[in-house]
Order: C-alpha cells, then sequence, then structure tokens
C-alpha cells in the first residue's frame, strides 16, 4: 500500500517544536513534504529578508539532519501546490494561521481549491497565544482596548495553555521538481554589506530561539519590570524577531515564563508584552485596512506635512536631538530598536516634525528585523493617536527629559553617538544648551561634531497640538 503523503507548509512558523500544524499532520500522513514558498507579491522589508534566508538555512540543516530537507519554491502557492499534487499522491495539506487580509483570502482560496480536489485541509494557530476572535468582551464584540483584552486574554490561558509535541515526524526524503536552493531567492541582496553587519548582532533560527529564551529568564526577568524601559541597560528579550519568524511560539514563552521561579509582578510585566503582540492583530484582523488608513476616521484629515529633508533627517538620525538619533542609528545597526526608544522616536516624527505616521511605519518595515505587520502598524498607530487604544495625542513624549529619565548618564546614547562622549553628562540630551566657551573647553561644536536641532521641540508641541485641535472639533 502507498503511503499517506502530507504537505506543511511553512510560513511565518519556521521551528518544529509546539509547530501545530506539523504535530497534527504527523498523525494523519506517512510521510510529511516540509515546503516553503516564497511569495513576491508579498511586502517584506530587506532587514526581514535578511534575517529570513538565514532562518531558512537553519530550518533546512535541522532538516537534513532527519534525513529531508525543506522544499523550497518561489511564485503563486495554489499554483505550486497543484503541481505537486500533479507529481506527488498528496492527501494532506496543512499550514498554521496568519492573519493579516491577503493571508486570510488567499488561504481561503487554497482551502477551497484542495477540498475540491479531495485533498484533506487543515489550519491552526501556532502564531499567537489566541485566536483573535476567541477573546470576545461581556457583549459578545472585540476588545478594543489592551488592558481588559489582555485581563480576559490571561485568565483563559492561565487555565488551559498547555504545549503541544511530537516524538518523531516522519519527513520525506526524495526529490520533487522544481525545487529551489535558498541562495536563488536572493534575499540577502542588494545590500548585502549592511545585512551582514545586522546579522553579526544575532544568533538566528529554532535553537537560538530557546536558548534566548532561558538566558532572558534566569538572567534578566527578575529586573524586567523596571529595566525594560531603560534602553541603557540590556533587560529586554531581544525574542521579537524570533516570534515574528515562528523560531519559537508565544505559547513556549508563555508556558516557559509561567513555570518559573521569578516573581508575579516581573512574569506578569513581560507576559503583557507578548499579550500586546496577540491585541494588535486582534485589531488587524477586525480593522484590516489599519496597516494604511487610521482606526480614527477624524485623523484622515488630519494634516500631516510632507518635508522630505526633516524625513531624510530622522531617518538618518540627525535631527539634532540625541536620544531620537541614538535610537535610529541602532536601527540602522542592528536592524531592531529598544522599544522606549521607539516610542520617542515615533512621537518626535508624527508630532514634533507632523509627518505622516505611515512613513514612519514603511521605514521601520524595512529595516526592522522584527518587522511585524499587526505589532508595527498598531505600534505607529498608537503613538500618532489614531489608534483604537491610542495614546492621547496631547501625550507628546518630550525627548529630553525622556533621555534623562530613561537613559540618565547618556551611556545609550553616547554608544551610538560617539561624538558626544567629550561633552558633560549635563549636556548629552541637550548639546545646544552649552555655550561657545563651554564648546571650545571640550572641543566639541555643535553644527560640526553633532547637528543643531533640526526643530524647536516647544514651538512644534505646540503646532501638533493645534493640529489636533483642528480635526476634534
Amino acid at each position: 500500500m502507498a503511503d499517506k503523503i502530507g504537505i506543511h507548509w511553512f510560513r511565518l512558523d519556521l521551528r518544529l517544536n509546539d509547530n501545530p500544524s506539523l504535530i497534527n499532520l504527523n498523525k494523519q500522513v506517512d510521510k510529511i513534504i516540509p515546503v516553503y514558498i516564497y511569495e513576491e507579491n508579498i511586502e517584506l522589508g530587506q532587514a526581514s529578508k535578511c534575517w529570513l534566508e538565514k532562518s531558512l538555512e537553519i530550518l533546512n540543516n535541522e532538516l537534513s539532519r532527519l534525513d529531508s530537507k525543506l522544499y523550497i519554491f518561489k511564485g503563486d502557492p495554489k499554483k505550486i501546490f497543484n503541481k505537486i499534487i500533479s507529481e506527488k499522491n498528496i492527501s494532506s495539506v496543512s499550514w498554521n494561521r496568519l492573519y493579516d487580509k491577503h493571508s486570510i483570502e488567499r488561504d481561503k482560496d487554497i482551502k477551497s481549491s484542495l477540498i475540491k480536489k479531495s485533498i484533506d485541509c487543515n489550519s491552526f494557530n501556532g502564531y499567537l497565544l489566541s485566536e483573535p476572535w476567541d477573546i470576545k468582551n461581556k457583549s459578545g464584540s472585540f476588545f478594543k482596548v489592551f488592558t481588559p483584552f489582555w485581563k480576559t486574554n490571561f485568565e483563559i490561558l492561565s487555565k488551559k495553555l498547555i504545549l503541544k509535541s511530537s516524538k518523531k515526524y516522519n519527513f520525506y526524503k526524495k526529490d520533487i521538481i522544481s525545487v529551489l536552493k535558498i541562495d536563488e531567492l536572493k534575499l540577502n541582496t542588494p545590500k548585502k554589506e549592511w545585512m551582514n553587519k545586522i546579522l553579526s548582532y544575532w544568533e538566528i533560527g529554532e535553537s537560538a530561539a530557546k536558548v534566548k529564551l532561558q538566558k532572558f529568564i534566569n538572567n534578566k526577568l527578575s529586573n524586567y519590570g523596571t529595566g525594560r524601559d531603560r534602553p541603557d541597560t540590556d533587560f529586554t528579550s531581544k525574542l521579537s524577531p524570533h516570534l515574528h519568524f515562528g523560531e519559537i511560539s508565544p505559547r513556549t514563552i508563555f508556558t516557559e515564563v509561567m513555570k518559573s521561579k521569578i516573581d508575579d509582578d516581573n512574569k506578569k510585566k513581560f507576559l503583557s508584552e507578548i499579550g500586546w503582540r496577540d491585541f494588535s492583530y486582534n485589531l488587524l484582523f477586525n480593522y484590516p485596512e489599519m496597516t494604511e488608513l487610521p482606526i480614527q476616521s477624524k485623523f484622515i484629515k488630519f494634516p500631516w506635512l510632507k518635508d522630505k529633508k526633516n524625513f531624510m533627517a530622522w531617518k538618518l538620525g540627525k535631527t539634532g536631538i540625541p536620544i531620537v538619533d541614538a535610537g535610529m542609528k541602532e536601527l540602522y545597526e542592528m536592524g531592531w530598536m529598544h522599544n522606549r526608544v521607539r516610542m520617542i522616536v515615533g512621537s518626535f516624527l508624527t508630532k514634533n516634525l507632523l509627518l505622516h505616521w505611515k512613513e514612519g511605519e514603511r521605514w521601520f518595515f524595512d529595516t526592522l528585523v522584527d518587522a511585524d505587520i499587526g505589532s508595527n502598524s498598531a505600534g505607529w498607530q498608537w503613538i500618532s493617536g489614531s489608534g483604537a487604544d491610542a495614546s492621547p495625542y496631547f501625550r507628546i513624549f518630550n525627548p529630553i527629559l525622556q533621555g534623562k529619565k530613561f537613559d540618565s548618564k547618556g551611556e545609550y546614547v553616547k554608544k551610538f553617538l560617539p561624538s558626544l562622549n567629550r561633552i558633560p553628562e549635563k549636556f548629552i540630551h541637550s548639546p545646544w544648551e552649552m555655550s561657545i566657551d563651554e564648546q571650545e573647553k571640550y572641543n566639541f561644536r555643535l553644527g560640526r561634531d553633532y547637528p543643531k536641532p533640526i526643530v524647536d521641540l516647544s514651538d512644534t508641541r505646540k503646532r501638533a497640538l493645534a493640529a489636533f485641535k483642528k480635526i476634534s472639533v
């Protein structure tokens, strides 16, 4: 009797452990063909492409140890599945769900097509803690505010969350026509030198994510509640890119954190960040256009400015505002930015420069290794004031005060802006306050060694509040 063969379609679940689709498919078939399809019409930032290439290489190596490989294709998934089906006797196709509008529509179409061919087709939740449609308020609607959303989600998860595992997968080992090699996808071009620099800061893949989680729990979690806001210390987990590419599941993180002996306050503070990721997808599922349009419709009329010069200064970290510039330099150096600083640079762009949040969202999407369609757009809508559960528009971060509070000695700023190393600590976050004599004393010249501020923080704050008032009338 011929083997029953199934296809697992890898997407943002580049792992073998706690992978619901793989685990369930393993029970249904004799052999699993592990497939990855690169869709050229799917927008993907350059930093994400860089991480993806490495992650696929590592997953392929893991499959090679199991005497199989990752079967890689490029093009339309529906056509590729039809091609494999015409060549092999496929009984099942399985994947883990994604929640953006394009993925939902594509997956429905593929599922319908496969069922018409009498092929079993199933999808699972391998990306979030809870499905967006499972967390409802008392009136049966979805939550628009994070705190009650997470309280409800956390209570459910604490009672029922268990990890699924498979003792052994039976992967397919033979050749299939039209399979590509990873380097044929040409993901790490055209900015290879920049991408390789970013990669040098990261260990990538499922094993690296597991190690990072345990090190975080053992060494950092007990200080997370206060340490997470300080870019001058290293108390964040840096698990976000691993979560985005599915090298580790949020359920694994939740379970490992909950069973640790760390105090409840720090546990809950960290897990609420994983909860924010779920909340972002709750919003994306219910506001599928939020990647392009403001959730609060009144912001469609907001008088955003268009200023290419100021936008370029922001991107390059040359605004003359140290903590903003340090954040943008960190982004360009590592493909990552501390979360507190993300809020500061976002507030500066949308409120002090009055530039559209979408400009920042696109730049982050291209340069962040954790550029996640849900969290990125939800984060930018939050900081700009246009989101469902947004930061109040009148909350305009003062980058000088933020810098003094969360980078009190200027260690973070000096790390990414070495030209400020020789000036006194009291001027680190506002070097323009130095007199000419003081600049001479420390061999520092504003405008030569570091840019003068491109805007006046006080004036632009007033301008932002006046602009908001116009759409609030």
